[in-house]
């Protein structure tokens, strides 16, 4: 009997350049296509993280790693943006979900393609935006873009996109500050279901008009141990996990007030301890939390903040927190905002700071305004109130408005 030779199985021929997408993606256009991350993608580091300090393949498949492992489908996930032509990595897209409301977007094109390059992130923007809007049902996605991004921009809104606010000088490029765009896209159903978020009406209170900054400390003999800026009647200093935070948790069981945030917290001792620890542990942290402090007592009764500061385009988010309801509405937020401004402007060097106040709370927002904020636009659908959806009002504030501003002792 004759012996049977097996044949081998004919070898599958790699996929001809500019095929790579076909079966093996959902989000496809005209000149890119969409997928999600993958390790081997690390060859492309430079457009891929499009980082103002570019690193090696090496590092960059470490970084994809952790992002990987981080990852949650359909909500924070990283998507690359890839040339149809060659199947070629141009640049790269990531979603965060807020809340599983507000999902934004972010991440860009390799500057180096120039124009080209503009063209396919929009075409890259308008795929996943259409994805997650009408495949996956979400209500709004929001992006912020520089308004050098013009044909980014223009694309965006002809496609139904919205400018919902405007951050003056808050992007560095090319060596000038330019302005931040914030856009949203919304989905048309939660439109017609409860109506457009960017006509819902601002309450105001307070008259608007800027008050003066109180002219700056001489320093005195004995200044308050480990003080960091000194004001009148309070100062800042840095915070000392296990205590302030005892005192916080404390006082936030007997808290009373729910505007400030969308319902009161209950946080423990050990978790905001440390979390405290945690964000001393970068050179550069990614939270800059400062307790306020009375000079004649040394009593804590709150924090201001400088949230997710950006060293580079030298800006960032401020905030405060007073959780000693019983010292609230004597001026002493005030007095240690402006302190928090004089840091962030003249110790720090920052360009521009911006500030989110939820809807409902008008007196943080006049507070803003009176410190000297100018309202840059609101930001929509970004939380769960009262049976709907609700909105931020954001502000903006630039060094030299501030520096202008007339100094004066308070009466």
């Amino acid at each position: 009997m004759a012996e049977t030779i097996e044949k081998a199985p004919p070898k599958t021929a790699s996929p001809e350049p500019g095929t790579g997408y076909l079966g093996r993606t959902l989000l496809v256009g005209e000149t890119v296509y969409l997928r999600a991350g993958e390790k081997a993608d690390a060859k492309y580091s430079v457009s891929l993280r499009n980082a103002l300090y570019p690193v090696s393949p090496e590092r960059t498949e470490e970084w994809l790693k952790e992002q990987l492992a981080e990852e949650r489908p359909g909500s924070n996930q990283r998507y690359v943006i890839v040339r149809k032509a060659d199947d070629v990595i141009v640049g790269s897209l990531r979603t965060e979900a807020e809340n599983w409301v507000n999902f934004w977007i972010n991440g860009s094109v390799d500057p180096l393609y120039g124009e080209r390059g503009q063209q396919w992130e929009a075409e890259a923007l308008i795929l996943l935006i259409d994805y997650l809007v009408e495949e996956r049902q979400r209500p709004a996605i929001s992006l912020e873009l520089p308004v050098t991004k013009s044909i980014v921009i223009d694309a965006l809104l002809r496609h139904g996109a919205v400018q919902a606010a405007c951050f003056r000088e808050s992007w560095l490029v090319d060596g000038v500050y330019v302005d931040r765009i914030l856009l949203q896209q919304f989905n048309t159903g939660w439109v017609e279901s409860v109506g457009d978020p960017m006509t819902t009406p601002l309450e105001r209170t307070g008259t608007g008009m800027p008050r003066p900054v109180p002219p700056k400390v001489t320093p005195i003999p004995v200044v308050p141990k480990n003080a960091t800026m000194l004001g009148k009647r309070v100062y800042l200093r840095p915070l000392i996990p296990e205590q302030d935070a005892a005192e916080e948790a404390k006082w936030a069981r007997k808290e009373t007030e729910t505007f400030f945030d969308i319902g009161r917290h209950l946080p423990s001792t050990g978790g905001m301890a440390h979390w405290y620890r945690d964000l001393e542990k970068k050179e550069l942290p990614e939270w800059i939390n400062l307790a306020v402090c009375l000079r004649e007592n040394d009593l804590y009764i709150g924090n201001v903040m400088l949230i997710t500061p950006d060293y580079v385009n030298k800006r960032a988010e401020t905030g405060s927190w007073f959780f000693r309801h019983d010292y609230r509405g004597n001026g002493y937020g005030s007095e240690a905002k402006h302190l928090l401004l004089e840091y962030a402007f003249e110790v720090l060097g920052f360009h521009m700071l911006h500030s989110w106040v939820y809807f409902p709370n008008t007196r943080s927002a006049a507070a803003l305004r009176k410190q000297g904020y100018t309202e840059a636009g609101r930001a929509c659908w970004m939380y769960p109130f009262e049976a709907g959806l609700s909105h931020f009002v954001v502000f903006d504030l630039l060094r030299e408005e501030w520096r202008n501003m007339p100094r004066k002792e308070w009466e």
